[in-house]
């Protein structure tokens, strides 16, 4: 890429510290790991905090995160080499790969490329059919696709952005078909291994047991408790790599000095890792990125966000699992790159990066020195209020005396969505309705009146804050038809997308009633 950009300073280590244990703080982040890589060299590579609350285990540079949606750009890049030993076309229909994929509309599964599996340019809703896979769903990757048939298009094909992840597994198993062996063993064998991260794996279950790694966090009501990640095999493609902050510094090398590996090989050639980074769907800049770093026309390259920081071309992507968040930026003309995860759902990783950008960018002949922490605070701050206020509209505005319209019984049954599978609806031992999931155990809860004939899931996991709305739907005889759902706050994490099931009622012989 361009050569890099000499500063009249760089950030001391003590400073980029102190912004990492103040992120750390204000965003109640039990552990992070941080490293930067500038003009070809290591610059600055360590871990802060505890890799589990109640436990000694320190944060190393060493320390394993799951860096979710961070393997996007590993899944692109094990495409591109698939496309640099000519078994693979970015422009070629999916079909052609995996005769068995159907998108709703026939003409669009006709025309459905591998670049439009990773750019989040399919038409499908926000996060479309992430409840086959989340939160500890039991599907297969022939569960996911043949869920694509079934899922309802929001917009046209090609003309807008909505991140989703189910294409990336179907990407995932592009790979595995083509290369002829697993996904995970070819991004290990062709991208991780040759670049020197031995110690990253292409899931959290091939990571070796003796590994010092990063615990999840959520913190509830003053205090963190850790959790599952919810990551399995399946959404390896979509966000399963696991990987230290010191590897990660390979990958960013490796990206920022056009395919070449440390030990002067050439991974992927130059004209693939252009392709990464082309700009394909046209997306938003985020209102705070606009006003404080005046960023524009964002777009969805493969794998990477493209975007300006300050005027200077910038790639990222942020990665989110339960319990952990990642973040990555590189600015090539720098010769720049930040990696950041911590062990908490929180922004500090997104606050830490940009305040180490702004950091090297203020030790250029132009004066920046913007406080991103407190910038990204205010704006976590800010969804927060407002998810609240929403909520409490809706309850304020409920009509109190309102009764369910039939007797509670007449609800029992089983009810059947085309893409997700079946949910059922019983009574527990103190006769309140329970809703039950047969693809999650997690999705498991009583049903609390709200209104009419439209009740609130209670999850019994209280800590996946996604209680939803469950709304029955009465035939023109007084039967209940089906049901719909919708997440009672905006807050709730978009890969709970009950709003996309469609569950209609089923009789005891599977025929709809």
């Amino acid at each position: 890429m361009a050569a890099t950009m000499a500063y009249a300073s760089t950030p001391a280590p003590a400073a980029i510290d102190r912004s990492v244990v103040r992120a750390m703080e204000i965003f109640h982040a039990p552990g992070m790991a941080v490293s930067v890589v500038y003009d070809g060299k290591l610059y600055y590579s360590e871990g802060h905090g505890v890799t589990e609350v109640g436990k000694r285990g320190a944060v190393t540079e060493q320390t394993l995160f799951q860096i979710a949606s961070v393997s996007k750009a590993f899944t692109n890049a094990a495409l591109a080499i698939l496309v640099d030993d000519g078994k693979l076309g970015w422009d070629t229909p999916v079909i052609d790969y995996l005769p068995e994929f159907q998108m709703y509309d026939p003409w669009v599964t006709r025309e459905f490329t591998v670049r439009d599996l990773v750019t989040h340019r399919s038409g499908l809703p926000l996060g479309a059919g992430d409840l086959l896979i989340f939160p500890e769903a039991e599907s297969t990757s022939a569960d996911v696709v043949r869920a694509m048939r079934h899922l309802k298009p929001k917009s046209s094909f090609r003309s807008g952005y909505d991140y989703d992840n189910l294409l990336y597994i179907v990407a995932g198993e592009v790979v595995s078909r083509v290369s002829g062996i697993p996904f995970e063993q070819f991004v290990e064998q062709r991208l991780l291994f040759p670049l020197g991260m031995k110690d990253c794996r292409a899931s959290l279950s091939r990571t070796a047991k003796r590994t010092s790694k990063a615990t999840p966090h959520l913190y509830r009501e003053g205090k963190f408790e850790t959790t599952a990640s919810m990551e399995s095999e399946l959404t390896a493609a979509a966000g399963g790599i696991n990987c230290s902050a010191e590897s990660m510094t390979a990958w960013m090398n490796f990206l920022l000095n056009n395919g070449v590996a440390s030990d002067g090989k050439q991974l992927l050639s130059s004209e693939q890792v252009a392709e990464l980074f082309k700009p394909v769907t046209i997306t938003t800049p985020r209102g705070y990125l606009a006003e404080h770093s005046g960023a524009f026309l964002s777009a969805y390259a493969l794998g990477w966000n493209v975007s300006t920081f300050y005027g200077q071309p910038i790639y990222t992507h942020s990665g989110g699992l339960w319990g952990m968040t990642s973040y990555i930026a590189l600015m090539p003309k720098q010769g720049l790159a930040v990696f950041a995860s911590n062990n908490a759902m929180t922004a500090a990783p997104l606050a830490v990066v940009n305040d180490i950008l702004d950091q090297f960018l203020s030790g250029s002949t132009q004066e920046y020195g913007k406080d991103w922490i407190a910038i990204i605070d205010e704006v976590v701050n800010g969804k927060r209020e407002h998810a609240a206020s929403v909520v409490a509209e809706a309850e304020s505005s409920r009509v109190r005396d309102s009764a369910p319209s039939l007797p509670l019984d007449a609800y029992v049954g089983t009810y059947r969505d085309p893409w997700y599978g079946d949910i059922s609806i019983g009574k527990n031992v103190d006769g309140e309705l329970w809703f039950s999931s047969g693809r999650s155990k997690l999705l498991s809860g009583p049903l609390e009146h709200f209104q009419f004939n439209t009740f609130i899931a209670r999850w019994e996991t209280r800590s996946l804050n996604a209680d939803a709305y469950v709304s029955f739907t009465l035939t023109p005889e007084g039967g209940v038809e089906r049901i719909r759902m919708k997440a009672v706050s905006p807050a709730t994490d978009f890969s709970f997308d009950f709003h996309d099931l469609d569950l209609v009622r089923v009789a005891e012989s599977g025929v709809k009633e």
